[in-house]
């Protein structure tokens, strides 16, 4: 009987393919940030709240630290925990987006200045990023269970995790950038 998993050699092209699409998706950050120092230069707003923004970047750590767990589990042959950590990851990025969101409805930093143009796009961006990706952990841990993955073929949840940490690494650079640099 034939297996239905992809070769190595095909899995290396979607490997390969997905991650020429997550260097793409570094776009239009790189030119957010480039109009930042253009622009600004390193000025930070003194009405910007440090704290809701540590706590974002605090619930984005625990969320991709508690979605590679979810992918070493899946490694290991273990599909729930898999399942679950994937939903976990899904909620701490809920609660980060609560957090822009209150952040944008409280209005700390004034849109009409440069510093808060900037501020809302990049904080955009990176929230369209977060949302997407807890949309795709929810998918993939509806998806795991219903295609059954195995430590040998979990393509899916390597992807929906590589992205995650995409989405983290570029919500930690904006934080960097608008709250500290």
């Amino acid at each position: 009987m034939a297996s239905t998993y992809p070769k190595d050699r095909e899995m290396a092209a979607y490997r390969w393919g997905f991650r020429i699409f997550l260097v793409s998706q570094c776009v239009p950050f790189v030119l957010i940030f480039s109009d930042w120092y253009m622009f600004n230069g390193d000025y930070v707003s003194p009405w910007v709240n440090h704290w809701l923004g540590a706590g974002e970047a605090l619930f984005d750590i625990a969320s991709g630290w508690v979605a590679w767990r979810a992918l070493l589990s899946i490694r290991r042959g273990k599909l729930m925990d898999m399942v679950q950590g994937f939903r976990r990851a899904a909620v701490l990025g809920t609660v980060q987006l609560i957090l822009l969101a209150y952040q944008w409805g409280t209005r700390f930093v004034f849109p009409g200045t440069r510093y808060g143009e900037v501020y809302y796009t990049l904080t955009g961006v990176s929230g369209f990023y977060e949302l997407v990706g807890v949309f795709i952990m929810v998918a993939i841990s509806f998806r795991a269970v219903r295609v059954a993955f195995t430590a040998e073929y979990h393509w899916d949840a390597d992807a929906a995790v590589y992205f995650w940490i995409f989405q983290l690494v570029a919500g930690l650079l904006v934080y960097l950038l608008l709250y500290w640099i």
